[in-house]
């Protein structure tokens, strides 16, 4: 199985949905904006489909896109994984949301707030290899990540603050 999680920056906050109780996977949690690829479907197309689809915003612009990641699903026995392709959008307005019934509501945060909201599993991973690419474009910082299959507590928030050398995992900042 294939699927696409897509997160939109409005100036330095990133959109976090709370996927809706009647969820089937992950109720409750919160979310970049995601969805199931189809078929053959481009990865691109799918994230764009859903941006329209959960929050109502139209032609947003692609900043980056990840690797696609495995991401075992939760709970299940059997070992299934998702490929999961990240990608980062900009908006030109963070007050336009018009959240469909996936979602029950959605905050712009901060990337640093991250690590306080109950979310999706190797939701910060992706983030981080998102982010620090567009960081190490505009020389602010160099990132070397692998898979992000580790815990990225605080290397969203040390590596936007520029705190010198961070390094754990697969993943180090500095």
């Amino acid at each position: 199985m294939r699927a696409v999680t897509a997160f939109l920056r409005w100036n330095d906050r990133i959109l976090l949905l709370k996927r809706s109780r009647t969820m089937r996977t992950m109720p409750g949690r919160w979310s970049a904006v995601s969805g199931v690829i189809e078929g053959a479907e481009d990865p691109l197309v799918r994230a764009v489909t859903e941006i329209r689809e959960e929050t109502g915003l139209e032609c947003p612009r692609l900043v980056s896109r990840g690797t696609a990641v495995p991401v075992p699903l939760d709970g299940r026995p059997d070992g299934v994984v998702v490929l999961v392709h990240p990608f980062l959008f900009a908006v030109e307005d963070g007050g336009a949301i018009r959240l469909n019934p996936e979602n029950t509501s959605y905050r712009w945060v901060r990337p640093a707030e991250l690590p306080y909201h109950r979310t999706v599993p190797y939701l910060g991973g992706m983030l981080v290899c998102l982010l620090g690419g567009i960081g190490a474009l505009l020389g602010q910082h160099h990132v070397d990540a692998g898979p992000p299959a580790h815990g990225t507590r605080d290397a969203v928030s040390r590596m936007l603050a520029g705190a010198g050398v961070y390094q754990g995992g697969l993943l180090r900042v500095y």
